[in-house]
């Protein structure tokens, strides 16, 4: 915000980019829960999203970094100094958590949500996946994926496992659940592929 010419522009900015990364989670069978000022919430409920819900969520992740660099780039006008090293930094946790009604809005709360957060402190263009996270990916995918270790500093609580995951090839998904009666969703999402180069 301090980099922005004025805040109107920063407003411009910020309101285009969150409807573009909203319409990703979309994409991607995602629900997107709410823009909190200087992030957004999503999840991907295996009831909505699949049995393969971890890997559409890293495929959003990809997406919303690639969406964030190129909005961003044809955004130069809205700042005084344009930062080069500005980025996303996104986390995944996997888990149970409550959906709660709060002032009429519905929202998710829980561990993973927690968690989540804390990794999205990860560094520009990086996607950071919780312990959990990690063992549903691998649950799904180990061929074509690629996951290395790293830390991050968690506040109150102090260094932290986390883990960068990152596919090598195109994975094909097999999920048993089938879209009904809607033209933009798979009728059968049987040997769906998905291609990190989309």
């Amino acid at each position: 915000m301090l980099k922005a010419r004025k805040p109107e522009l920063f407003s411009k900015f910020i309101t285009e980019l969150s409807k573009k990364l909203s319409q990703i989670i979309i994409n991607n069978y995602g629900i997107f829960d709410k823009f909190t000022g200087d992030g957004i919430l999503a999840f991907f409920p295996k009831f909505y999203s699949g049995e393969n819900a971890i890997i559409r969520s890293l495929k959003a992740a990809e997406e919303c970094h690639l969406a964030f660099k190129q909005h961003y780039d044809i955004s130069r006008d809205c700042f005084n100094v344009f930062i080069k090293d500005v980025g996303l930094g996104i986390g995944i946790d996997y888990g149970n958590v409550t959906l709660v009604n709060t002032s009429n809005e519905l929202t998710v709360v829980g561990i993973p949500v927690v968690y989540a957060c804390r990794m999205s402190g990860a560094n520009a263009g990086e996607t950071l996946l919780n312990q959990p996270a990690k063992e549903e990916l691998l649950t799904h995918c180990t061929k074509n994926l690629k996951i290395s270790e790293t830390e991050i500093q968690i506040k109150n609580e102090g260094t932290a496992l986390a883990y960068k995951a990152e596919f090598i090839s195109e994975i094909t998904l097999n999920d048993d659940f089938v879209w009904k009666n809607d033209e933009n969703k798979p009728t059968t999402s049987k040997d769906e592929k998905i291609d990190k180069t989309t």
